[in-house]
């Protein structure tokens, strides 16, 4: 799952073929091409913060449907925006309401997911392990909500960890990006907690409904890419594919 930049930016492309070398198909979705976007980055309000989650599902579907596919051996794995919504699938709510009715999805991978949110029922969650990778130096999506996250997942004994990696910015897998890059008009709304109340997401600062408009919402982030972050994530994806699809009893 691509981040707000679009399905063709990002680190998804190569993830694709590092994946594909392990012996793991992959589908890369495309979330806003069909919606008549190219980018949400400068312009966040185009699509809802979820939408990607329902995407999810409906791609995990559609994988089941395929013969080619175990539909009992499906990951999701996304960065970002997409990171978001690997994350938030695993809530026992979003499984209900929109979950794949044909597929079993073994595990989460979220990379530099937004976690500055606070939903009903966030800490129930579906069986299988919740992996997140992030970079301290994440000036987009902050790291902080995502460590408050996880812990409060531990404590209710769910599978869930965080890999903080102390040097990385946000991008850090995107090998494409080697140079410290900024973004003047891409959109962070790293310094916006919101919670949800009443079917709305409130600004927590203001209790009023949140709007990309507020004073919270920045300009101006950060991303590039850090080697040493980028192959250990690697090494730790791989560990954790290899276990949930069972790769050595694979044909």
């Amino acid at each position: 799952m691509h981040g707000s930049g679009g399905p063709t930016i990002g680190a998804i492309g190569a993830w694709r073929y590092y994946l594909n070398g392990l012996g793991i198909t992959t589908l890369r979705l495309d979330s806003y091409t069909a919606r008549g976007l190219e980018e949400v980055s400068t312009n966040p309000a185009a699509v809802g913060r979820f939408t990607q989650l329902y995407d999810v599902y409906r791609a995990a579907d559609a994988l089941a449907r395929d013969p080619r596919i175990d539909s009992a051996r499906i990951a999701i794995l996304g960065s970002s925006a997409g990171g978001m919504a690997s994350l938030y699938s695993a809530m026992t709510r979003f499984e209900e309401a929109f979950g794949a009715k044909g597929a079993t999805i073994v595990a989460r991978v979220a990379f530099y997911p937004l976690c500055n949110f606070e939903l009903q029922g966030e800490l129930d969650v579906v069986e299988g392990p919740i992996r997140v990778f992030h970079g301290a130096k994440d000036d987009w999506a902050p790291i902080a909500p995502c460590q408050d996250y996880i812990e409060r997942l531990q404590a209710v004994a769910a599978d869930a960890t965080i890999t903080v990696y102390p040097d990385a910015r946000h991008n850090f897998d995107n090998v494409s990006s080697p140079a410290l890059n900024t973004y003047p008009d891409g959109v962070t709304t790293r310094h916006c907690m919101r919670r949800e109340q009443n079917g709305q997401l409130v600004n927590v600062g203001t209790g009023r409904p949140f709007s990309f408009q507020d004073a919270c919402v920045e300009y101006g982030p950060t991303t590039q890419y850090n080697d040493a972050a980028s192959t250990a994530a690697q090494k730790a994806v791989k560990s954790l594919l290899e276990d949930v699809f069972d790769l050595s009893a694979a044909p």
